[in-house]
């Protein structure tokens, strides 16, 4: 079985041979500037870290925001479709 991911202008299909990357460094877990930069709804900061992820090989972007002090109801909506119009891999 083959599933795909799609995002603004790539398609990821999970199932085949080949590996596929998930880059899970957009989380505010332990990494007080993504926290920072989340509380301040600063989303270049989130933006380059996704950029670094894809530079360094990631196929698909795991995007985490959850973290005292945000709305996450709010926040991820927000950041999702910033990141989306800044790059082309999906986003889970």
């Amino acid at each position: 079985m083959i599933t795909k991911v799609n995002g603004r202008g790539k398609e990821v299909l999970i199932g085949g041979k080949k590996t596929v990357t998930i880059g899970e460094r957009i989380n505010p877990t332990g990494k007080k500037k993504i926290e920072a930069a989340l509380k301040a709804k600063n989303y270049e900061v989130i933006l380059e870290e996704a950029k670094n992820q894809i530079k360094d090989g990631a196929d698909i972007l795991d995007v985490n925001v959850g973290v005292g002090g945000v709305n996450e109801v709010e926040v991820l909506p927000e950041l999702i479709e910033y990141l989306q119009k800044e790059i082309d891999v999906p986003l889970c």
